[in-house]
């Protein structure tokens, strides 16, 4: 059904432009049954190829300062479009090819729904690894009668109709002016957001399972738990506010400013910084309540995200 398209040619030609001696690598979880012959390749440059294995949570979570305590030259990030491009940082795309018949299958599934629901323009919007599938999907879905726009987001964003986890400005751009959203891609953590951002009908267009799915109906179930994740908090005397340390997901002006409304209200903040963001990490800490400012793919029930914070 896909088949992975990693650009290990650029990687070759960045590590010899460079004159990198030694090389960390940084690839996603998914990737890891790939690594040594991904490391047979670059090694053929002649560069001593390190490979960090801990989980790799997107372009936000650059593995920098395993780099500089490796010495290395140079840090190849494989699978993320940057939010930011720091000195020595490589970052090499990876797209999933999908099969004609796949695509074709999917196709057929978006214009049967989009015409059950009598929506004319949408919003078309993916995840970095099939950014290169948008425009031919926006040619073929106007070529079925509808209007699609694709939206510009943010500094953050690198591409046109990008979505992060914590970014969907691509979409918000351009809610006044779409019927409904169409997410092309895997997985529901990005759709899901889109949901929280965005009041207009969220479509799915799964290509795992080759369907289409109408999100708008769990907007309510999914503000549920956040309402209720709010009220909880309002009961809470002790907070615990939560700073990554990692490069795109630190936000301590944010973490402070949180301290110090909770602070303003007679309550008790402490700031606790780590680098991975895990609940299980947070297991004993007498506090009531967690307050995130770091990625939101940290859920639990005693986590709450920044800007839900009481006023």
């Amino acid at each position: 059904m896909f088949m992975l398209d990693i650009d290990l040619k650029e990687a070759v030609r960045e590590i010899k432009e460079r004159n990198a001696k030694s090389v960390l690598l940084q690839i996603p979880e998914g990737l890891k049954l790939h690594i040594t012959g991904i490391v047979d390749e670059l090694s053929k440059t002649g560069a001593e190829i390190f490979v960090s294995m801990d989980p790799c949570y997107g372009a936000c979570d650059l593995a920098i300062d395993k780099m500089k305590a490796l010495n290395a030259d140079l840090l190849i990030h494989l699978g993320h479009a940057p939010i930011h491009r720091p000195k020595n940082v490589v970052h090499i795309p990876i797209y999933d090819r999908v099969n004609e018949e796949t695509y074709q299958k999917l196709l057929k599934e978006i214009k049967k729904e989009l015409t059950k629901q009598k929506f004319k323009t949408i919003g078309l919007c993916t995840h970095s690894q099939f950014l290169y599938l948008l425009d031919r999907l926006k040619n073929d879905i106007e070529g079925m009668g509808f209007k699609v726009l694709i939206g510009n987001g943010s500094q953050r964003i690198a591409e046109k109709g990008q979505v992060l986890g914590c970014n969907y400005t691509v979409i918000s751009s351009i809610e006044q002016s779409i019927d409904a959203v169409l997410y092309y891609g895997e997985g529901y953590f990005h759709p899901i957001g889109i949901v929280f951002t965005v009041k207009k009908p969220v479509l799915f267009a799964d290509t795992s399972r080759q369907m289409i799915v109408d999100l708008t109906k769990e907007r309510d179930k999914y503000q549920r738990k956040r309402f209720a994740a709010i009220a909880r908090a309002k009961e809470a005397q002790r907070f615990g506010i939560l700073i990554s340390t990692k490069t795109g997901q630190r936000y301590k002006m944010v973490a402070e400013h949180c301290k110090k409304l909770i602070e303003q209200n007679g309550k008790k903040a402490f700031l606790f910084t780590m680098d991975l963001v895990r609940e299980d990490y947070l297991a004993g800490v007498d506090v009531d309540c967690f307050v995130n400012t770091a990625c939101p793919r940290l859920e639990g029930p005693s986590i709450l995200a920044a800007e839900e914070l009481p006023r």
